[in-house]
């Protein structure tokens, strides 16, 4: 069995311009809290904004925290991230070679002009081989590549260097197309999220689904087709942090109560990419 022993999230309604490494120090800091940090095997960061183009946000991590048996790396996996730093930091730890894997997402937004759509945010999850009141039950996520235009950050890879006229045209920042694309994606990870769940004769008690918009997250709870009561909601008006979204609204479900105990809860992440992602956890 794999568990997740602690989860901590940090929500920054702001631009904090902190490097995405210095941003998930503390909730870091509190998940392996009482640790000796030669003990985590791994470091898993998801993030676009990371410190440098090299080294990794996970390595300066790991420099910060001394965690210096380590393995580290960073993933890009858009509004899906966090779950798939969950996901290969279970399968390490699934493969008993590894005992102490951290999964983290940081996101600081120099990276956009856009004052309203997106916010600061970190998380860190310590998965563990160590019996928690927290058991990862199962994790899946899909990929469609076929849209990348209308969600991406036009300039700064081998396609298209960065130029000086590309720069004052700010293509070094995220473009978005049209937010509606993400409401039509919530809609498509609802009905992914329940054929998912339907194959794998998994019921859930309580869902805790991305925050991109209210638009995005009302068309997700809509087509998900279950009670509003069991879809959290606190995270609804809150702008988006990519691929620390999903994390930081687990984290604060646990925190506030939401997620009762003796209960089955499904993570559930979507977005550009496009892509879509679930976990499923048991909470004792």
């Amino acid at each position: 069995m794999v568990y997740i022993k602690s989860c901590k999230g940090l929500y920054k309604n702001e631009k904090t311009k902190m490097p995405a490494s210095d941003l998930v120090l503390e909730p870091v800091k509190e998940v392996i809290k009482g640790m000796d940090a030669l003990d985590i095997d791994g470091i898993i960061c998801a993030t676009i904004t990371k410190d440098y183009v090299y080294p990794s946000a996970s390595c300066m991590l790991g420099g910060k925290i001394n965690a210096k048996n380590a393995f580290c790396y960073d993933i890009e996996s858009d509004f899906t991230g966090f779950i798939t730093a969950l996901r290969l930091a279970y399968s390490f730890v699934e493969s008993k070679r590894y005992k102490n894997v951290l999964a983290v997402s940081s996101e600081s937004f120099y990276i956009c002009d856009d004052k309203d759509r997106f916010n600061d945010a970190s998380v860190a999850a310590l998965i563990t081989s160590e019996k928690s009141n927290i058991q990862i039950d199962f994790i899946d996520s899909t990929t469609d590549g076929s849209a990348l235009e209308n969600c991406y950050i036009p300039m700064g890879g081998a396609v298209k260097p960065y130029t000086r006229e590309g720069i004052l045209n700010k293509e070094h920042f995220i473009y978005i197309k049209d937010n509606k694309i993400f409401e039509e994606e919530a809609k498509k990870s609802a009905l992914y999220v329940k054929e998912t769940l339907s194959k794998n004769n998994i019921e859930i008690d309580y869902y805790i689904p991305s925050y991109l918009n209210k638009e995005s997250f009302d068309n997700f709870a809509n087509n998900l087709s279950v009670d509003k009561n069991k879809i959290y909601s606190k995270m609804e008006n809150s702008n988006s942090s990519l691929s620390a979204t999903s994390g930081v609204a687990f984290s604060m479900a646990l925190e506030d109560g939401s997620i009762k105990n003796n209960s089955k809860v499904a993570l559930c992440g979507f977005g550009s990419g496009y892509t879509k992602a679930l976990a499923v956890f048991s909470v004792s």
